[in-house]
């Protein structure tokens, strides 16, 4: 069955990997991205039939309002997925000893505050699908945001405003998961793994295809009972 996705940060790295996997598929998907026509490789997917670009700053309500008309006029019965994709990393010299309070306020706008007002905003969209259609919400978190993993993961202590922001966004997600339960939603959170982006470099050992693959298998598949959980690539529940 044809769903249709929003997904946010989808002009580079794993949005424009998840456009591209998604709509392949056969799904329509709707793209948001702060600047899409700049992006030639998200445009070579835009069709304005199964595949749409709209422009979305996560941090600016004005634009998610603006995107949210769009998405409408585009998808007039709603939409069945909203993939929270945007996501910073901020500065990864700082560590728990010098990270100033700025740091945080902006990394936490980015990965926690500006998830929630698109989810928001994008709720009436998700509900127009009804009770009884399922609806799924993905946000995109990391095993460094999991305080159970963290002391082997992350013994330097370096890009400490990122891990507290992911953790942030982790309980979020469990929120939004308990109150959505009542209407027919899955809401979770995935580890994408240290993927070759502009984020992980290219150090990273997976390939932004490899990631998408899996998370999508994992999207697919994903139960009520893992709602609210952080799920790793492999389908396995983290602990966080």
């Amino acid at each position: 069955m044809t769903s249709t996705y929003v997904i946010t940060g989808a002009s580079r790295g794993l949005g424009l990997e998840f456009v591209k996997q998604v709509s392949a598929q056969g799904h329509i998907v709707i793209a948001l991205a702060r600047n899409p026509d700049a992006s030639e490789n998200l445009q070579k997917l835009v069709d304005n039939k199964k595949v749409f670009a709209f422009k979305l700053d996560v941090l600016d309500k004005e634009s998610i309002k603006n995107a949210v008309k769009e998405v409408n006029e585009a998808s007039p019965e709603g939409i069945d997925c909203l993939i929270n994709n945007v996501g910073i990393y901020g500065n990864r010299e700082y560590d728990i000893l010098n990270t100033p309070g700025e740091e945080y306020l902006e990394v936490f706008n980015t990965n926690v505050v500006a998830v929630s007002n698109v989810t928001q905003a994008f709720l009436p969209l998700l509900r127009k699908r009804g009770q009884e259609n399922l609806k799924r919400i993905l946000n995109i978190s990391s095993l460094l945001g999991s305080i159970s993993s963290f002391s082997p993961w992350r013994p330097d202590c370096t890009g400490t405003a990122y891990l507290v922001s992911k953790c942030a966004l982790n309980m979020l997600t469990k929120i939004f998961s308990n109150k959505l339960a009542s209407e027919n939603f899955i809401v979770y959170a995935a580890n994408p793994g240290w993927v070759k982006t502009d984020m992980g470099g290219e150090q990273a050992p997976i390939e932004a295809c490899d990631s998408i693959s899996d998370m999508l298998k994992v999207f697919d598949n994903v139960s009520a009972e893992q709602s609210g959980a952080l799920i790793d690539s492999d389908g396995q529940i983290i602990s966080w």
